[in-house]
């Protein structure tokens, strides 16, 4: 999303941060300010490609939110659908026929310019996306209908109230049609947004340049260049020798470092992002709820975010976004209760389950501190005398795993947007973040009531069942909303930090 810089420090748990700091022209002096015209932040993900069709996580959103635009966009701050490529739009009753007027201003980076006919394209592009949730959204509408150069109709084959979110998500950016035909591979990297893919190079840096034909406002900053640098510790040292502005994500433990550093400065908040662990309902072992339920109420989870997020970190006590609509967890008002630890009910689950002497389970996870996270839960679950196997893949190793299901539990993380149907995700057959490999006839069922109520009682109720059901057969066990932060020099202003973790750095400078 690309907007106007806001120059104070807002620090608002449930939306986003921006920061503004730096030098600053004194009434009555002559002299402006000058900017570097490249700024360096330094990342803790790789980024694996550079089409926005082919990748969801916060890492790549980051990215494409620079180089591409959708038909609208998406303020966390004031959770308001903000328009972007499109000017306007309107809905059927039904909320299947959806009518947009695009821009009549907008360039891509290859100077052509933009027409209901990308629009068009990016349809047919979608359909075949090589990410399954990019796929899955193209192939849920039924048709997209160039009614002249600048509107253009989008008919879904079901209803959904929520498209407009969706749509403000990255990796549904408008294409250009004349760049991919002409190179399948390089051609998706084309998109309308303030900044052009210069250079990139897989685990070492993405270099991007400004576009001067940008239908916005301009930045800045001339380029932008994203580096690599797993290591947190890493990325502080850079920071502080001053070969980055910005560190992104820097280690929990190391906050008290830059805090005393009157160079730099810190921001923080707590994340919309879920940790949270999966177990495969399609498992012979832990198709059965009771042993799922048991492994629930076992586990301490305070003692996982004091090991393995040294205690930063906020406690999830559902899977549903805390900040979402239709968000429900008064569990004892339907008869059920929060998954605190409790040993004496997780026994009484265990000896209801198909395993009462006990079981051995595989739990498998990506990083080091999600390792660590599952050596604290293979110790508590012994007292069920469930024996836990851990094994350590790397992150395609895990994304493959999770598309194949060849897993038993998983720890895992998502990022939940404001609209109750996002959840839909997770718990859904078919959908590539279901990770719990969860299939229950009534909560599909609700999902698509939801996606067509108007009235907000009804709606609401809808996602409360969905909750009530998932939470008594626990497909998932929820852990934390890890807290996070981006540190920067003191010269460095007009980013926009987002509590989903995709930061908005389009008018980012930093004074020489």
């Amino acid at each position: 999303m690309k907007r106007t810089v806001i120059v104070t420090l807002l620090i608002l748990l449930s939306c986003s941060l921006v920061f503004a700091t730096g030098a600053k022209e004194e009434p009555g002096t002559a002299a402006a300010t000058t900017y570097k015209e490249e700024v360096v932040i330094g990342v803790q993900s790789r980024t694996s490609s550079t089409n926005p069709t082919s990748q969801t996580s916060v890492a790549h959103k980051i990215m494409f939110n620079l180089t591409h635009n959708g038909f609208v966009g998406y303020d966390e701050r004031t959770k308001e659908i903000l328009p972007e490529l499109a000017t306007e739009w309107k809905a059927s009753s039904d909320l299947k026929t959806w009518t947009f007027t695009l821009r009549d201003d907008v360039y891509f980076h290859n100077g052509e310019k933009l027409t209901a006919d990308d629009v068009l394209f990016t349809w047919e592009y979608g359909k075949n996306a090589s990410n399954a949730t990019v796929k899955s959204f193209w192939n849920g509408v039924e048709s997209v209908k160039a009614i002249d150069d600048y509107h253009v109709e989008l008919v879904l084959k079901a209803a959904n109230i929520d498209l407009l979110h969706l749509l403000s998500n990255e990796y549904f950016a408008i294409l250009n049609r004349e760049a991919v035909t002409a190179d399948a591979t390089k051609g998706p990297d084309i998109g309308t947004g303030p900044y052009v893919n210069k250079e990139f190079f897989s685990g070492d840096y993405t270099l991007l340049e400004r576009f001067d034909r940008y239908w916005g406002e301009a930045p800045v900053t001339k380029t932008l260049r994203f580096r690599y640098l797993p290591e947190g510790t890493a990325r502080l040292a850079a920071l502080e020798n001053g070969e980055i502005d910005v560190c992104q994500a820097p280690n929990n433990t190391e906050l008290d470092i830059i805090k005393a550093n009157s160079d730099l400065v810190l921001n923080t908040w707590q994340t919309t992002a879920l940790t949270f662990l999966a177990l495969n309902t399609e498992d012979p072992i832990l198709s059965d709820p009771n042993l799922r339920l048991a492994i629930a109420y076992a586990i301490k989870v305070q003692d996982v975010i004091d090991g393995a997020a040294s205690g930063f970190a906020g406690t999830a006590n559902g899977m549903w976004g805390y900040f979402q609509y239709g968000f429900f967890d008064d569990w004892k008002s339907v008869g059920q209760s929060s998954y605190e630890t409790n040993l004496a009910t997780a026994k009484e689950y265990m000896a209801k389950s198909k395993s009462p002497n006990g079981a051995t389970l595989k739990f498998t996870a990506a990083s080091a501190w999600t390792v660590n996270a599952l050596q604290i839960i293979q110790d508590q679950l012994k007292a069920l005398n469930i024996t836990v196997e851990i094994e350590q893949v790397d992150a395609a190793g895990l994304s493959r795993k999770s598309v194949s299901g060849d897993y038993q539990v998983i720890i895992y993380s998502v990022t939940f947007t404001s609209a109750g149907s996002d959840a839909a995700r997770i718990f859904t057959p078919g959908n590539s973040v279901n990770y719990a490999r969860y299939n229950n006839a009534r909560v599909n069922e609700l999902f698509s009531l939801g996606a067509s109520e108007t009235d907000d009682a009804k709606r609401k109720a809808y996602y409360k069942e969905i909750q009530t059901i998932v939470h008594a057969e626990c497909p998932y066990i929820p852990l934390y909303y890890a807290n996070s932060g981006v540190a920067h020099s003191k010269v460095a202003e007009g980013a926009v930090y987002n509590t989903s973790g995709s930061h908005d750095y389009t008018y980012i400078k930093v004074a020489k």
